[in-house]
């Protein structure tokens, strides 16, 4: 697992003067594809069953309107095995780094957020010729757009759109989480 951009929100933070650091700290769970249906022979189809995934996540406040974020992203596990001589069972899990921007600061504040991420895919694959570990990395650019609800000074709720552009294609989906800011 990377921790870069763990270690870039730490040493942007430490750069800051201790009185100028505001930030947040939130979790929440990425609603992930669960009706995937493929046709692996004609005439024979089969559903993925495939996890919510969860993510903790972190920023630190340029200005009252841009936040450097980092997340850990726990993407779940996808399993496959509809078809006798075809399946797979995966998990994967990664971190992104990305910059947020909030339009304004009012109770409800909509907010986009593009970054990079990378991650960690480990499993199973089973083929005609029996079963295979597989092991990989993949990364690029992530997107998050939504709207975060602020009741109050120090809790709020992020509701939105997440999507991950892996080398198999995109994949995302819809978003909630708590924060609290500090």
């Amino acid at each position: 697992m990377r921790i870069a951009p763990l270690l870039f929100v730490a040493a942007l933070a430490a750069s800051l003067p201790a009185h100028a650091i505001e930030g947040y700290v939130g979790a929440g769970v990425t609603q992930a594809p669960s009706e995937d249906e493929y046709r692996p022979i004609v005439g024979v189809s089969a559903k993925e069953d495939n996890d919510p995934y969860a993510r903790i996540f972190g920023g630190v406040w340029i200005n009252e309107n841009f936040a450097v974020e980092a997340a850990y992203h726990d993407f779940g596990r996808s399993k496959f095995d509809a078809v006798a001589d075809f399946g797979y069972d995966l998990e994967s899990d990664g971190w992104s780094l990305g910059l947020v921007y909030e339009y304004g600061d009012a109770a409800w504040a909509p907010y986009t957020k593009i970054g990079y991420f990378t991650a960690d895919i480990d499993g199973e694959i089973t083929t005609i010729a029996g079963s295979q570990r597989v092991g990989r990395s993949d990364n690029g650019l992530m997107l998050e757009g939504g709207v975060r609800w602020t009741p109050n000074d120090t809790f709020s709720l992020r509701g939105g759109y997440e999507w991950f552009d892996f080398e198999g294609g995109g994949d995302g989906g819809l978003t909630i989480g708590a924060q609290i800011s500090f």
